[in-house]
């Protein structure tokens, strides 16, 4: 198996803890397939039956929902070494919820259900990691879903932050997702969501310590979103 997909596997989380001196073997006899995507292109539709795990090798693609009118939001972006709907593929119905679309050029790699369950019983803790992985994509799905009922992007930060300070415990808590997932997360792009946060730290509603942290008081937080 080519080095690059090797190494896109080894960095990716569900795998890390897989024997790496075997890892091309297993992924080969998981029936790994490579597919090659140009920027813009659509890899797998909203509705299709998703029988294989997907694995980001390189490149960057978006999961996107759309309606009947062609018009759709972007529920999550997935980058190099990160595997796709998790949680999907082990569902009594395994139908893709999103379109996934190509907005880099990517390599990916695929695995059918059948192999993954042959190396979910030769490599454990893959399987421990994989579960983890679906479960952590349930938690961020939910999270959005509760976040959707505030009007403004700064009442979305809010709830977010104060979701965090409730379950670390802390005014001063970490970061649950990169910036760019945060971003997915209140459905905004990134540059939109780094100006915001400026904004609300020069009005002193929160600091940004370091790049992990956030600092505010929870009565203020509370207090903006009960605002009309």
């Amino acid at each position: 198996m080519d080095n690059q997909v090797l190494r896109g596997f080894a960095a990716c989380s569900i795998f890390q803890s897989a024997d790496k001196t075997q890892l091309a073997g297993l992924l080969e006899d998981a029936g790994t397939r490579v597919e090659n995507y140009p920027a813009d292109s659509v890899i797998r539709q909203q509705g299709q039956r998703y029988d294989e795990l997907i694995v980001v090798v390189t490149g960057r693609i978006e999961a996107r929902i759309d309606d009947a009118t062609g018009k759709g939001i972007t529920v999550e972006h997935f980058g190099a070494s990160t595997a796709v709907a998790t949680a999907v593929l082990i569902s009594s119905e395994p139908v893709l919820p999103v379109t996934l679309i190509a907005r880099e050029d990517s390599i990916l790699a695929a695995i059918p259900y059948e192999g993954m369950l042959g190396i979910f019983t030769r490599e454990p803790m893959v399987l421990r990691a994989y579960l983890a992985n679906a479960g952590d994509k349930v938690r961020f799905l939910a999270e959005k879903l509760r976040l959707i009922r505030f009007d403004s992007l700064r009442k979305k930060i809010a709830g977010h932050l104060l979701s965090l300070a409730s379950s670390q415990n802390t005014e001063n808590p970490r970061w649950r997702y990169s910036r760019e997932q945060t971003a997915d997360l209140l459905g905004v792009a990134r540059p939109s969501l780094s100006r915001e946060l400026s904004q609300m730290a020069e009005e002193g509603l929160l600091t940004l310590p370091d790049r992990n942290h956030v600092h505010f008081r929870t009565t203020v937080l509370r207090a903006l979103l009960e605002e009309l």
